[in-house]
């Protein structure tokens, strides 16, 4: 930040750093962590005030703004092997930013622009939290590239979050989704083995606890002997979950394509 005052000279009875006389205008502070001292060659201070106005604002050649830091960020987090879903989350971050910030400069940000930012989240608070740690990520990333001094939501505090336990279906719940598979309509692409797939799918949630996204996603190639083979999304590892031989063989001999 910088500073604008007078240095009065001999003859001058003003002694305030503001005062309304023709002294010199000289500045001092920081800019771009560069200490700054001296004159500006100028004693009228509404001139003085547009020339370090301009200094602040304008571009260093190595300052990308947030549009080019976010084009920067993603390619690094692609050359990185991330999933494509957490890209996308990225993405959609910092496609926020820049509509919010058009333009801005990457180190032009304060603790108090990030929170005006997140104020307009309208999001649940465990959502918020993890959209927190994706912003502090970037402009970490702008600080390790040295494109900024520190990072700007590194100060914001994370949101109360309200943990409700989940608990797995009674014996009486279990039978109630049971008793209900036969009252689905066979209407469909896949006519009357619409049954036979909703039960292959409730007893997979049952005996697996795999999430519902994981188990539409299932290929006949994922299932090995009494194995099912899946990929983790964030790193892409296979796992092997054993499951039941009556549900191993009723996935084989499902006459579809795909089972979900």
């Amino acid at each position: 930040m910088l500073t604008l005052y007078r240095r009065h000279r001999a003859n001058c009875k003003s002694t305030a750093r503001r005062a309304k006389c023709f002294c010199p205008i000289w500045v001092q502070g920081i800019l771009r962590g560069e200490n700054i001292r001296k004159s500006l060659d100028l004693t009228n201070w509404e001139a003085a005030n547009k020339l370090v106005r301009d200094w602040e604002i304008e571009k260093p050649k190595d300052m990308p703004t947030i549009e080019e830091a976010a084009t920067r960020f993603l390619a690094d987090l692609g050359s990185r092997g991330l999933s494509r879903d957490t890209v996308k989350k990225f993405e959609l971050l910092t496609a926020e930013l820049s509509e919010r910030f058009p333009g801005w400069l990457v180190d032009r940000f304060t603790p108090d622009d990030m929170g005006k930012f997140r104020e307009k989240w309208n999001v649940k608070p465990t959502t918020a939290a993890k959209k927190l740690e994706r912003l502090r990520s970037f402009f970490r990333f702008c600080v390790d590239r040295k494109w900024a001094e520190s990072n700007p939501a590194s100060t914001l505090r994370p949101p109360k979050e309200t943990t409700i336990e989940k608990k797995p279906f009674d014996t009486w719940e279990l039978e109630k989704i049971e008793w209900a598979i036969p009252l689905f309509p066979i209407k469909g692409i896949y006519g009357e083995h619409n049954h036979e797939r909703i039960r292959a799918f409730v007893s997979i949630l049952q005996w697996t606890g795999l999430r519902i996204r994981d188990v539409v996603q299932l290929k006949r190639s994922m299932v090995a002997g009494e194995f099912l083979t899946i990929r983790t999304h964030k790193n892409g590892k296979p796992v092997q979950l054993p499951i039941h031989p009556d549900i191993a063989a009723s996935l084989l001999t499902m006459p579809v394509r795909e089972f979900f």
